[in-house]
């Protein structure tokens, strides 16, 4: 497993001398440089052996029993028998590690791989202060905060503890809060906090006051397709005076209504022939139901008179197999010129959190980047898997860091520029100051975008219904593709996030991931307990404000054109003849 050569690496890797280990870490660079000293000695080797070899017969000499040491060599048996110890702690703890997984990592690991989380949650903090705006910069205000309010505190004998499934898709958030001192328990009903992927549990209808649990009941809302073009389409309606979402690409549904699917028809009509398009089953993920539809295709042209043969089909009852297959179906238009990772398609996965839904407090990460595993081309529709990023069909996806990210997108407008013959450098044509910021600002302000839309269906407690807890939080991730005009699409977001840690660069994105989380709750739940306002937050780490108490972050003064060109395959096309 390779370690990637990134900068955060690289400042991370000269910090850890000193820090990792601490006295131990010390005393062996100080024998080093003891050797080095002696290094262009000829009897270098000799000052070495005595200074060890003397230590260790000592010890042997004075430890050995007499009638042992008549027939053995003490300092051969101090030097065997700690041979033999070190082999069956190291044996043990890599087969506790490989049969039980990360709770039982060998401790010296867990504890480098929490140094590591906080020490780039250190230099990330100032990176985000150097690149952009940070914490409270870009906010801007919607609603009147709220009256702070004083929330029960958590019983002495219950502090600091922390129930999760250990599931192996949580076991890097167990890490990072039992490296913050937590206390790990068995039962949920003990745990201040409460963690798991599947939180459709009957204990969490019967928590107390002071416990948190990442639940929040209505995240169905916006995780399926389809429930996520009904909510933005309603949020339209209801604010005719804003325009649609310049990030979430235009999306007809074809399973709910008449007016729905004459609406695709009409756009269709309209130029839309000569566009591919993607249909997508609603409440499948990882690639699944995905079908890619080429530009003027007999498929497209025939794709509104089947919406509505299978809109009547199951209003008359139907073929329950056919209409499964159907149920929830959305059209979406494919995004063109797609900005590639070495030819080949990528997404980008981001972060956020809902830290607290009492008040409403949202943040965002950087994340990661997933790359397919063939060449892309437009010009070819019929291989649904060539564009595709997700690891569902491709098992060889790649995988790389945000600061590698950062770099492709900064030589890649560079490179641009040189070949549109540009001399301004520094001139773009966007509010932000260097590209990977407009790149990131894009992200922060989709998702706090959909933050808005959803605020009152899937961020709050609807009038009539109560949980027993008194807030609730939960960790979420978001994921995007860019076009070559450094604009962003958001594809969809995610509930279920893979936590998997196959590249050294997740452990470390993790420890900054979650010791941060872990730092901003413990914030969130002090403050309740002392009735104060919860912002500004102090600790943030290297998450950033999306939404907090009625603020709201906006890339202010973006906007981009939506006059885009088609693929490439248009020209290359022959229309089909309706």
């Amino acid at each position: 497993m390779s370690i990637p050569t990134t900068r955060r690496r690289a400042a991370f890797l000269n910090n850890s001398s000193n820090a990792s280990s601490g006295g131990a870490q010390y005393e062996d660079d100080r024998d080093g440089e003891s050797y080095r000293q002696h290094h262009h000695h000829h009897h270098h080797g000799d000052v070495v052996k005595s200074i060890f070899g003397g230590k260790i017969s000592t010890f042997a000499n004075r430890y050995t029993p007499s009638l042992i040491a008549r027939y053995i060599n003490p300092t051969a048996l101090v030097v065997v028998v700690a041979m033999l110890i070190s082999h069956v702690t190291i044996g043990s703890a890599v087969y506790l590690y490989a049969k039980n997984g990360s709770f039982f990592c060998p401790v010296d690991l867990v504890e480098y791989i929490n140094w590591s989380g906080s020490a780039a949650l250190y230099q990330g903090a100032l990176s985000f202060r150097s690149k952009g705006p940070y914490a409270y910069d870009s906010l801007v205000r919607i609603q009147p905060s709220s009256v702070p309010k004083k929330m029960e505190p958590v019983p002495e004998s219950h502090r600091k503890t922390f129930y999760y499934d250990g599931d192996k898709i949580t076991q890097p958030i167990a890490r990072a809060y039992r490296s913050r001192g937590w206390t790990q328990v068995d039962k949920p009903q003990q745990a201040q906090w409460i963690y798991t992927y599947n939180t459709n549990r009957p204990w969490g209808e019967t928590l107390k006051p002071w416990q948190r649990f990442n639940m929040l009941p209505f995240y169905q809302k916006w995780n399926t397709k389809d429930q996520f073009t009904y909510y933005y389409k309603q949020f339209q309606h209801a604010h005719p005076e804003r325009a649609p979402s310049q990030y979430v690409p235009e999306t007809f549904m074809l399973s709910e209504t008449v007016e729905d699917i004459m609406e695709f028809q009409k756009k269709l009509e309209s130029g839309g022939y000569k566009y591919p398009w993607v249909l997508k089953a609603g409440s499948v993920n990882q690639g699944r139901g995905i079908t890619m539809i080429a530009p003027s295709s007999k498929e497209l042209v025939e794709l509104p008179k089947k919406a509505l043969y299978m809109l009547q089909k199951q209003a008359d009852g139907g073929d329950a197999e056919e209409d499964e297959d159907w149920e929830d179906m959305i059209v979406q238009s494919y995004i063109c010129n797609e900005m590639t990772w070495e030819r080949r398609k990528f997404d980008v996965r981001m972060y956020w959190l809902v830290a607290s839904i009492d008040p409403l407090i949202v943040l965002y990460h950087d994340g990661y980047v997933r790359i397919g595993n063939s060449d892309y081309s437009e010009e070819d529709f019929s291989n649904t898997r060539a564009h595709l990023t997700t690891h569902t069909f491709l098992g060889a996806e790649g995988k790389a860091t945000f600061d590698q990210f950062e770099e492709m997108v900064s030589t890649y407008w560079e490179s641009k520029n040189s070949r549109m013959g540009s001399t301004t450098g520094r001139s773009y044509p966007w509010p932000a100051k260097s590209p990977v910021e407009h790149v990131r600002n894009q992200f922060k302000d989709a998702i706090a975008e959909m933050i808005e839309v959803y605020q009152k269906e899937a961020f709050d407690i609807p009038d009539g219904q109560t949980i027993t807890a008194e807030n609730a939080f939960s960790f979420y991730c978001a994921d995007f593709i860019l076009d070559n005009d450094l604009d962003v699409w958001f594809i969809e977001p995610q509930n279920g996030c893979g936590l998997d840690e196959d590249y050294y660069f997740r452990l470390e994105m993790h420890g900054s991931l979650f010791n941060g989380m872990t730092d901003i709750m413990e914030e969130i739940w002090h403050k309740q307990e002392q009735g104060l306002p919860v912002m500004p937050l102090q600790n943030v780490g290297n998450w950033q404000i999306l939404y907090g108490d009625g603020l709201i972050y906006r890339y202010e003064g973006y906007q981009r054109s939506h006059n885009k060109a088609s693929c490439s395959a248009t020209a290359k096309k022959k229309k089909f003849k309706k």
